[in-house]
C-alpha cells in the first residue's frame, strides 16, 4: 500500500473516531476537544501501542506521523488566525474592572505555584532535558498552569446559554486577557530560551516589535480598503492568505512559533463583514479535519506509561491540584472580592479553569523547542484533561448549591412606598 493511501486511510480513521467522540462528549456535556485528546491517547502508545505494538508501529510509522504533524501545524495556524478574528476586543471595555482582577489572579497565582513546584520537582523528577535552565523550564510549567483555553471556554459559554449573563461576560473578558498575556509571556520565555543566547532573544523581541508596528499599518490599510468599496469574498480570502503566510512565517523566522503571527494578524483584522467572511470560509474545514489532527497528534505524543513511577504519578497529581487551586480558587476569590456573588464568582472560576485547547498548543510549542521532555508532556496533558473535564460538572454543582441556598433563604417582605424609615 502506498504512503499516500495509508495517510488517507489514517485521516479517515481519525475523522470518524473524532466525530464519534464528539457525539459522546455532547451527551456528557463536555467540549469536543476533550474527545479529540482522548482519541489521540487511545491511538497512541498509551493504549493501542501497548496492546498491539507491531500493528501500531506499521500503521503510525515515522513518515506518516511527520505528514500528520505537518498537516496539524497548518491547521493550528489557521485555527489561531480564527481565534484572533473572534477575539472580543469590544467586550473588554464593559467588564474591564472585574475582568482585569480575575485575569490577574488567574495568571499570577497559578504561575507562581507552578514555577515553585517545577523548580523544586524538575531536577528531582527529570522533567527538563539536559541544557535547559531549571528556572526557564519552571517558568514554562508555571505558564502552562496559568493558561485558560479561551476558545473552548467561549464555546462552552455559548452552549450553556451564558453569553448574555454577567458572569459569562466577565469570564470571556478575563479569558481573553489571560490568553493575550500568556502568548506574550510565552514569546518572552521562548526568546530567553533561544539557542542563540542573548542575540536570539533580542532578535525575537525586536521582531515582535516590528510585527506589532506592521499590524497597526495592516489594520489601518484594511479598514480603509473595506470602507472604500466591497473587495469581494475571494479578494478578502486571497489577501488574508498572503498576510497570514507572511505573519506566521515571519514569527517562525525570528524564533517565535508561527501561531503568534497568526493570532496577532487575526486580532488586527477590522471587525465587520470581512472578518465574518474569513471566519466563515476558514473555520469549517479547520474544525472538521485539521484541528482534530492536532489534538489527536498531541494525544499520540502522550505516553502515560512514562508516569508508571511513583514520583511522576505523584507529580502529575500535584500539578492537577495546583492547577485547580491556582485557577479555580484564585479566580473565584478575585471575582468575589470584586463584588460578584459567590455563585457567579464560582461559575467564573469554573470557566477560567478550563485549559484543554490553548494549554496543549503551548505545550506542543514547548516540546518542539526542547523546554520539556516526554514525561513532563504527559503530566501536563493529564492536567489539561482533568481541568477541562471538570468545567461542566463544576458548573452543574454550583447551580445545585445556588438553588439549594436560595430555597433556604427566608422570603423578604416587600417594602411599602409610605413606610417610615
Amino acid at each position: 500500500m502506498s504512503a499516500t493511501a495509508v495517510l488517507l486511510l489514517v485521516l479517515l480513521l481519525v475523522v470518524l473516531a473524532c466525530r464519534a467522540a464528539h457525539a459522546v462528549c455532547r451527551r456528557l456535556g463536555q467540549p469536543p476537544v476533550l474527545g479529540e485528546i482522548l482519541v489521540g491517547i487511545l491511538l497512541g502508545p498509551s493504549l493501542f501501542g501497548a496492546l498491539a505494538p507491531g500493528t501500531h508501529a506499521s500503521l503510525f510509522g515515522p513518515e506518516l506521523l511527520t505528514a500528520v504533524d505537518g498537516l496539524s501545524q497548518i491547521g493550528l495556524v489557521l485555527f489561531m488566525f480564527t481565534v484572533g478574528l473572534e477575539f472580543p476586543i469590544a467586550r473588554l471595555r464593559s467588564t474591564a474592572r472585574v475582568g482585569l482582577a480575575v485575569s490577574g489572579a488567574g495568571m499570577v497565582v497559578p504561575l507562581a505555584l507552578g514555577f515553585a513546584f517545577a523548580l523544586w520537582a524538575g531536577p528531582r523528577l527529570g522533567l527538563f532535558p539536559a541544557g535547559v535552565d531549571p528556572a526557564i523550564g519552571a517558568l514554562f510549567i508555571g505558564l502552562l498552569l496559568s493558561i485558560t483555553a479561551f476558545p473552548v471556554m467561549a464555546r462552552m459559554i455559548a452552549d450553556h446559554g451564558h453569553v448574555r449573563t454577567r458572569f459569562g461576560s466577565v469570564s470571556l473578558t478575563a479569558g481573553a486577557l489571560d490568553d493575550a498575556a500568556a502568548w506574550v509571556l510565552l514569546a518572552a520565555v521562548l526568546a530567553a530560551f533561544g539557542t542563540g543566547g542573548d542575540a536570539s532573544a533580542l532578535i525575537a523581541l525586536a521582531g515582535l516589535a516590528v510585527l506589532a508596528g506592521a499590524l497597526v499599518l495592516v489594520h489601518r490599510a484594511a479598514r480603509h480598503w473595506f470602507a472604500r468599496r466591497d473587495p469581494g469574498r475571494d479578494a478578502v480570502l486571497v489577501a488574508a492568505a498572503l498576510a497570514l503566510l507572511a505573519a506566521a512565517g515571519f514569527t517562525e523566522l525570528i524564533g517565535v512559533h508561527a501561531v503568534f503571527g497568526a493570532f496577532a494578524l487575526g486580532a488586527a483584522v477590522p471587525r465587520g463583514a470581512a472578518a465574518d467572511v474569513l471566519a466563515e470560509r476558514i473555520r469549517p474545514l479547520t474544525a472538521v479535519l485539521f484541528l482534530p489532527l492536532f489534538f489527536v497528534h498531541s494525544g499520540m505524543n502522550t505516553d502515560l506509561g512514562l508516569m508508571t513511577g511513583a514520583g511522576l504519578a505523584a507529580g502529575a497529581a500535584a500539578l492537577v491540584v495546583l492547577a485547580f487551586i491556582g485557577k479555580l480558587g484564585a479566580c473565584t476569590a478575585a471575582a468575589r472580592a470584586a463584588g460578584e456573588s459567590w455563585a457567579d464568582a464560582a461559575r467564573i472560576g469554573c470557566y477560567m479553569n478550563a485549559r484543554g485547547l490553548m494549554q496543549l498548543v503551548a505545550l506542543d510549542i514547548g516540546l518542539r523547542a526542547g523546554l520539556i521532555d516526554q514525561a513532563a508532556y504527559a503530566m501536563i496533558v493529564v492536567v489539561a484533561v482533568a481541568t477541562t473535564f471538570f468545567t461542566a460538572p463544576g458548573l452543574a454543582l454550583v447551580d445545585r448549591l445556588a438553588r439549594r441556598r436560595a430555597g433556604r433563604e427566608p422570603e423578604r417582605r416587600p417594602e411599602t412606598a409610605g413606610a417610615a424609615p
